[in-house]
């Protein structure tokens, strides 16, 4: 039981109390009463406490008293009322929590366009819904079994099989129109790709896995288990056992690209070169032409294009392409984890290889420029120091050859050292052909697009050459390559900058054409270049990738222009009613995604 302090009351220099006795049990004296002396009322009182005794009947003894004078009365209603108020406060507070727990328990509004997810009681992913699936329900059918054909043919076109175009025809072989109903289901097919990996990208790995993987539900959990609890023994394994044949293996494809060992009716002969022997370029300087752009941006579509025009042309066999993704798909332990089969090992055994890939394609280019070579390095260029070393290496490779760095290297003590390229000291062999040679025009190209399109066009090229990498590295390549461009452009002879957004040829958006020039840019595209720069590299989908939820990207949203655009309602139904006529004329028309 509680107890409370007993007080006793000693007048303290009040005449006409001086000759009460102290009171004690708590406060029984009259308050209201005047002292004779200065008419001061309950102020000449004064309490200390003397003993402890039980609080109710403190609190029986406090109650009467106050019960018998009008003060102890409006003691109580003031003593009341903020009881009450504090009552209310507190219980506007438990509401206001209650409120709020309940809102996030609930779930986050449906969106036609997102794939469902069934979420276990322990909170992790179930199950994400198919693509197949996906593709019937956005296409307006209700039960899965209505369209078989068509979720086969739907699973085939995102594995991009042998056979998958001639199966789109077959669908569509009865229909009126065959031929415009083909090129209409392969253009929606595009667009539900872009819809169903716009969502959930911190489940990349489940859902390439879910497209290749053809096991059962609890056959195929098992085995992601068992996978997963030996990968790094698997991996220990077999780069121990294939060691020293990738170093060989290695080093070949560098003298092969090269030029040291070529293939001459079928039967490779090794031949020794001067790696020194400049190569002959009418009296023109050598070009390094730098290809950079976030991964998944679109560089290939735009080498192609570049390797077409009369100057790369005329430069012929002269001209090195150095791709770090070149030796990675050549390396024999990417390539024997990756004839395994395991498709959860994607990233891993990307990420395995990565220096080593990176290290070969290095040594190439090094070696191309200390040659004199027309070279285009292909890359993201998202690390600027990198970039910078490079540039300034090859501004001096004529003068003084040059050879690998340390590369980035951390201390003992955190001290953090880059040095990518080094001269090669006292190279006496270089003094003879130093007078031949002529300093490198450096060019960049750079591609940029929408960077939610780029992990699309990502996850899907996973699924097709089982080559994935993990979708923040894909954002922060974007992000760091369009926050760096235009400083590039002033290291630069000459510069230009395509844009990707849309499914056809790249967009020129910017240029500049001398090392003093200002770059010249489309207004309503470079703003691409901007938002770009500015992502959420932490972003799991397309509404949280750019500051605001925004879904534009340059003068255009892909995501408003194809995917919820109002017109695709019509062009799903008369899919629809092409594919299964004897279902669809009951049905209501989809809503438009």
């Amino acid at each position: 039981m509680h107890t409370d302090i007993q007080y006793k009351y000693l007048p303290p220099s009040c005449p006409s109390h001086s000759s009460q006795r102290p009171i004690t049990g708590g406060i029984s004296s009259d308050p209201t009463k005047k002292c004779k002396s200065n008419g001061i009322r309950s102020s000449c009182f004064r309490f200390i406490p003397i003993s402890s005794r039980p609080a109710n009947s403190i609190l029986f003894s406090v109650v009467l008293t106050m019960q018998r004078d009008g003060l102890g009365r409006l003691l109580l209603l003031h003593v009341a009322a903020l009881s009450t108020a504090g009552a209310v406060a507190a219980a506007a507070v438990l509401r206001r929590r209650h409120r709020r727990k309940m809102k996030a328990l609930l779930p986050a509004p449906a969106i036609t366009e997102m794939p469902k997810v069934v979420i276990a009681e322990h909170g992790h992913v179930e199950h994400i819904e198919k693509f197949s699936h996906y593709v019937a329900r956005q296409m307006g059918f209700e039960d899965m079994n209505e369209c078989p054909q068509l979720c086969k043919v739907a699973n085939n076109y995102l594995k991009k099989t042998k056979n998958c175009m001639d199966d789109i025809y077959d669908l569509l072989a009865n229909a009126p129109d065959a031929d415009s109903l083909y090129v209409k289901l392969i253009e929606e097919f595009d667009k539900c790709i872009l819809g169903y990996f716009a969502f959930h990208w911190d489940l990349c790995t489940t859902l390439i896995s879910q497209a290749l993987t053809v096991d059962s539900a609890t056959k195929k959990k098992l085995r992601n288990l068992v996978l997963e609890a030996t990968r790094k023994q698997r991996f220990e394994r077999i780069t121990k056992d294939l060691k020293v044949t990738r170093v060989f293996s290695t080093l070949v494809d560098e003298m092969k690209a090269i030029g040291i060992v070529n293939g001459i009716n079928g039967e490779e002969e090794a031949h020794c070169t001067d790696v020194m022997a400049p190569v002959a370029h009418d009296n023109r300087s050598p070009v390094l032409l730098l290809m950079g752009g976030g991964m998944g941006a679109g560089k290939s579509t735009v080498l192609k294009e570049i390797l077409e025009e009369p100057f790369w042309t005329e430069a012929g066999a002269n001209a090195l392409v150095v791709e770090a993704d070149a030796f990675k798909e050549t390396d024999v332990i990417y390539r024997a984890i990756s004839s395994m089969g395991h498709h959860n090992d994607m990233l891993q055994t990307a990420e395995l290889v990565h220096q080593s890939s990176t290290d070969a394609a290095s040594s190439l280019l090094v070696t191309a420029l200390n040659e004199g070579r027309d070279v285009i390095l292909d890359g993201t260029l998202s690390w600027e120091p990198f970039v910078e070393q490079t540039v300034a290496m090859a501004r001096a490779v004529h003068r003084q050859r040059h050879r690998m760095g340390v590369g980035y290297k951390v201390e003992d003590d955190g001290t953090i050292t880059e040095n990518y390229w080094e001269p090669v000291p006292e190279d006496e062999d270089f003094v003879t052909a130093e007078g031949t040679r002529k300093p490198y025009r450096i060019e960049i190209v750079g591609v940029v697009c929408d960077a939610y399109l780029a992990v699309a066009r990502g996850i899907r090229r996973a699924i097709i050459t089982g080559r994935a990498v993990r979708v923040k590295s894909q954002l922060m390549s974007h992000k760091r390559f369009a926050a760096a461009f235009q400083r590039y452009c002033h290291l630069v002879d000459g510069a230009k900058l395509y844009s990707s957004n849309s499914l056809g040829s790249p967009q020129l958006i910017a240029w500049k054409g001398g090392i003093n020039g200002s770059l010249l840019v489309e207004p309503n595209e470079i703003e691409c270049l901007d938002k770009v720069g500015n992502l959420n590299e932490n972003a799991t989908s397309l509404h949280d990738l750019y500051p605001g939820g925004a879904t534009t990207c340059g003068s255009r949203s892909i995501w408003d222009d194809m995917i919820v655009a109002p017109s695709r309602a019509v062009i799903q139904q008369e899919i629809r009613e092409a594919i299964c006529p004897t279902t669809t004329e009951a049905k209501k028309t989809p809503t438009a995604l």
